[in-house]
């Protein structure tokens, strides 16, 4: 992937800096298997710089708080509050260089997660190819077509990339896509076909095998998905439905027997309620595998 100015800028600026100073094996390696086609080093760079930019806005949104802000809302502020010049920088820049550090990790597990959820399907697709007695190149070819496969046709067509235009055997192709996948099971899948095409063996029984393996795996995981929904659904009743209600009623019978206002009422109803319907929402999502 080519770097954009601001990131050859960035490069330019702090790569010696970042080449000398930091392991970037890790990074380089979630990178790799994010695919998104940058080294490290500028990766780093690019990062760094960004947090420094926005450090500095940060800077000048604290000066712009304490001079001009708080004098007019609150004249009498005390002292310490300046420590909110230095707070809101160093949270801006920092938040901003964690969260560029750790996004290729995160695009990382996000492919294998898409790359195991489709592989049993795939491999019915290769097994079916490889019974017609097609060769390797070729499936791994008309499988990288098939865009149904998601992330699996990538790796695919990274493996028919390597065998059709660097000519690479089949054995060396899968031994790099092995280091690259960011799926186990993928990675796991390719040393077995290595491990069956060096042998001799049968690699229409063994992708055959492999793929109703994984057929059977996958219905264990939606099976221990449906009850976990079965129980985030009992846990959302009793703490979005029946606990707050009770809490509610509780509350408006000891506010009107003591006289007290409706404050702790309109905290329950207006917050609570809503942070927590938010909380399940955001948790079922990550939960939801893709369709």
């Amino acid at each position: 992937m080519a770097l954009n100015e601001f990131q050859r800028a960035a490069y330019k600026v702090m790569g010696g800096t970042v080449i000398r100073s930091m392991n970037l094996t890790k990074l380089e390696d979630d990178l790799r298997k994010a695919r998104l086609g940058v080294r490290a080093e500028a990766y780093v760079s690019h990062g760094l710089l960004l947090a420094i930019i926005t450090g500095l806005f940060g800077l000048v949104m604290g000066l712009g708080l304490w001079f001009v802000v708080l004098p007019l809302a609150f004249p009498g502020a005390p002292p310490f509050l300046a420590v909110v010049v230095l707070i809101v920088p160093l949270l801006m820049g920092g938040t901003t260089y964690a969260v560029m550090v750790g996004t290729p990790s995160g695009k990382a597990k996000q492919r294998a997660k898409d790359i195991d959820m489709r592989l049993p399907y795939a491999l019915n697709y290769i097994a079916a190819m490889a019974s017609a007695g097609v060769n390797m190149d070729v499936v791994f070819k008309s499988l990288a077509e098939q865009k149904i496969y998601g992330e699996v046709a990538k790796e695919s067509e990274w493996i028919y990339r390597d065998m059709a235009y660097f000519g690479r055997d089949a054995v060396t192709a899968m031994k790099r896509a092995i280091r690259r996948t960011p799926s186990d099971k993928f990675a796991e899948f390719l040393q077995g076909a290595i491990t069956t095409l060096t042998s001799g063996g049968d690699l229409q029984h063994y992708f055959t095998s492999k793929a109703q393996r994984y057929m059977w795996e996958n219905r264990q995981d939606q099976k221990q998905f449906v009850d976990m929904m079965g129980l985030m659904a009992e846990t959302y009743v009793t703490a979005c439905v029946a606990g707050p209600l009770f809490l509610i009623v509780m509350m408006a019978i000891m506010g009107m027997i003591g006289g007290q206002g409706p404050a702790q009422l309109y905290l329950v109803i207006y917050l609570l309620l809503p942070v927590a319907n938010a909380g399940f929402a955001f948790a079922l999502k990550n939960m939801t595998p893709e369709v």
